[in-house]
């Protein structure tokens, strides 16, 4: 596993690749431009801080695509087992409160030590969302808000504590004001925690 400690980067671009996993402590990296999307697999992030315009960005819990899935249990366990020892303690892992993403997916980082903008980026607890994810639940929703419970869904079905779902502000004004519509959306039934 690779180690990034201490870095600064602004404008540049990650074209066609992927990372991880790795340790990033005390990196901060404003105006990224990717081709399309940029995937980190497996990252422990330690004082990380996203800034700016962002392009499509998914962080992913799992190390690699040899570890998906409930076959591969035991290849993924022993990053799972470093990941729960790694965040005990941190006061805050990553900063993304002043990104604008064209398009951003987090999995592994605890949400409860994510730095985030209220407005376009809201926390998602599993608690609260099985007391509000009942039979119907999508009725209460505006019929073209679509995304969000499809990753409403996902989130319950990976089982992971919490998420934080965020809207894209760098996309087209169309998308972008959508997403965070169906965001106040969320917070309106009670399923988005209060900030």
């Amino acid at each position: 596993m690779s180690t990034v400690r201490n870095v600064e980067l602004s404008d540049c671009a990650f074209l066609d690749c992927q990372t991880g996993p790795t340790v990033l402590s005390n990196v901060s990296i404003s105006n990224l431009r990717t081709s399309d999307l940029f995937i980190v697999w497996c990252p422990y992030l330690d004082r990380v801080k996203l800034s700016g315009n962002i392009g499509k960005m998914k962080i992913n819990a799992e190390a690699d695509t040899s570890t998906y899935g409930p076959n591969n249990y035991a290849r993924q366990k022993p990053f799972d087992d470093y990941r729960d020892h790694f965040y005990a303690g941190f006061d805050w892992a990553l900063d993304i409160s002043e990104a604008r993403f064209k398009e951003f997916d987090i999995r592994g980082v605890p949400a409860r030590l994510i730095r985030r903008d209220p407005e376009s980026q809201v926390l998602i607890t599993r608690e609260r969302a099985l007391q509000v994810v009942k039979p119907g639940w999508e009725g209460q929703l505006d019929p073209t808000n679509k995304l969000w419970p499809f990753m409403i869904n996902l989130f319950l079905a990976d089982g992971d504590a919490d998420t934080v779902l965020v809207a894209p502000l760098a996309a087209a004004k169309t998308k972008r004001d959508l997403l965070l519509r169906g965001l106040q959306e969320l917070r309106r039934i009670g399923l988005a925690e209060p900030d």
